[in-house]
């Protein structure tokens, strides 16, 4: 258990709790949101905990951090760096955009920052979560098109270890794309760290809270 990286989540209100629609039309009571990391000590703390979990699945083995547009670009940025600062280990990073510029360096690419890249990087995904994956499929389909890039793995801040179609959403969108997925941390692990331990004296998860999760998951929860 990442005791840490839970903890920094709570303490920046990256993990809220409350009543939330998801875009499945799930009732969630709670929602991850690293698009509040927006503070420099925020973000960089952020890319650590990415930088970790990626040496820690496939060490220096991988050319690119890719953060799909928009939300994952700063994590991409700040894991790269971080990864420098960690392990002496230059990566570069590359986002994809939504439609093609009309001039400048890289305008015929759909990727910024892969205009002088060697065909065929390895590619490490970095993202918040996967409900569907969609985004996520269409973003290596998009890699291994226009880069021939092989997509070494995926690096997700938090698990919900949800029911996909029949699997869980991961185990699903795993075999659907051929590409493992890690995560820093799952939603058990986190309600459970939290439910006993307050983060700077602040309790997030109460017995209501937790009892309110544990009937989601029953429902929802890939078992």
């Amino acid at each position: 258990m990442n005791s840490a990286f839970i903890e920094f989540l709570a303490r920046n209100n990256a993990i809220r709790f409350g009543e939330f629609t998801l875009k499945s039309g799930r009732e969630s009571p709670y929602f991850i949101d690293m698009g509040v990391l927006t503070s420099g000590a925020a973000i960089s703390e952020l890319g650590k905990h990415y930088a970790e979990k990626i040496h820690e699945s496939f060490g220096n083995d991988f050319d690119l951090v890719f953060g799909p547009a928009y939300k994952a670009i700063p994590i991409a940025v700040s894991t790269a760096m971080k990864f420098r600062e960690l392990y002496a280990v230059d990566k570069r990073w590359i986002f994809d955009r939504k439609e093609k510029k009309l001039h400048g360096a890289d305008a015929q690419s759909i990727f910024v920052g892969s205009q002088d890249l060697d065909l065929g990087a390895k590619v490490v995904i970095v993202d918040d979560v996967i409900t569907t994956g969609g985004t996520k499929i269409e973003a290596i389909e998009k890699l291994k098109k226009t880069l021939k890039a092989e997509v070494t793995g995926i690096v997700i801040a938090v698990d919900r270890m949800e029911i996909g179609q029949k699997k869980s959403a991961v185990e699903e969108f795993s075999e659907l794309a051929g590409v493992q997925v890690h995560a820093i941390e799952n939603i058990d692990n986190i309600f459970n760290y939290l439910k006993g331990n307050p983060v700077d004296g602040k309790t997030y998860v109460n017995e209501k809270t937790f009892e309110t999760y544990q009937k989601y998951i029953k429902k929802y929860g890939a078992a």
